[in-house]
């Protein structure tokens, strides 16, 4: 399928895998409308002078800037939008105890309300071209896993939207796609630690024998993503390919941890995940109440 003359808008484009998203559909014809959030990421960007890249300020949980960015696509586009790519997301390293609501509700934002808002203004525009809808999803957005309840809960949501649009859209042949990503190798995880850290010094003392386990486990698993296999690179071409592809597949697997779980999910009952689950996270038995 020709790249030439269609036209993405690709959310959470200052770094990591939204960046490679925006320069490898570039690089492959795409008109590109890359969103940041920042005036310098967006002059950053604009600096690369990458033919078909366009960086625009875009904070997704303001609906004036979705509102804004919308009219500017309408307004240089007028045959619509190809697709639309929402992969702007933020974690919360942290027991679901210990998170506060103002927490939570930022992770909701940013994760599940904010694509349904963008998919709610560039509906207009693609359902002039019958275009795509590709939501940027994770591993825990189908097993939710220890310390970070939060950001599964918001992708648990994201793939209950998104099944939900594949069906109601299909009058307008709007596609809607989940990409599921193992760990990515990103900046995200020096947030994470420094995230991590934070939480860890604030645990309350007569929790600590309960807690510090699990903290020290995700630390781990921190550093691990520091070092993951699968760069943004590679969850870029998965976008490339969902765009491309003349039916583009419901699900996307990207990483072989991702393919991993997806077969223990399968195969392993609910109770035993959660024992392996707790095992992993140093947890498995109870506190004495001695």
């Amino acid at each position: 399928m020709s790249a030439a003359g269609r036209t993405v808008l690709v959310t959470g484009c200052s770094s990591g895998i939204g960046r490679a998203t925006a320069l490898l559909l570039a690089e492959q014809g795409f008109q590109v409308w890359a969103g940041v959030r920042r005036q310098d990421s967006c002059e950053e960007l604009a600096g690369l002078n990458v033919a078909g890249l366009t960086p625009v300020l875009l904070d997704v949980t303001q609906d004036a800037d979705a509102c804004r960015v919308r009219q500017l696509i309408e307004q240089r586009s007028p045959a619509g939008l190809f697709a639309l790519v929402n992969n702007a997301g933020v974690g919360l390293p942290a027991t679901v105890e210990l998170s506060s609501l103002d927490e939570v509700r930022h992770v909701l934002e940013v994760n599940t309300l904010a694509p349904l808002r963008m998919i709610q203004h560039c509906l207009p525009l693609l359902r002039k071209t019958g275009g795509r809808i590709v939501n940027m999803s994770s591993i825990n957005g189908t097993q939710a896993m220890p310390m970070v309840g939060a950001y599964s809960a918001s992708k648990f949501a994201l793939e209950a939207l998104s099944n939900t649009l594949r069906v109601e859209l299909r009058p307008w042949r709007i596609s809607v796609s989940l990409i599921r990503p193992g760990q990515v190798r990103t900046a995200i995880f020096d947030k994470a630690w420094r995230d991590l850290q934070e939480k860890s010094a604030n645990i309350p003392q007569e929790l600590k024998s309960g807690y510090d386990p699990l903290h020290a486990s995700a630390e781990r698993f921190n550093q691990r993503g520091v070092q993951a296999a699968t760069t943004p690179d590679r969850v870029a071409r998965t976008v490339l390919r969902t765009l491309q592809a003349r039916r583009p597949r419901t699900h996307y697997l990207v990483g072989l941890d991702a393919l991993g779980l997806q077969c223990a999910q399968r195969v392993t009952p609910t109770r035993l995940m959660d024992r392996i689950l707790a095992r992993v996270m140093g947890v498995l038995k109870p506190i004495s109440s001695s």
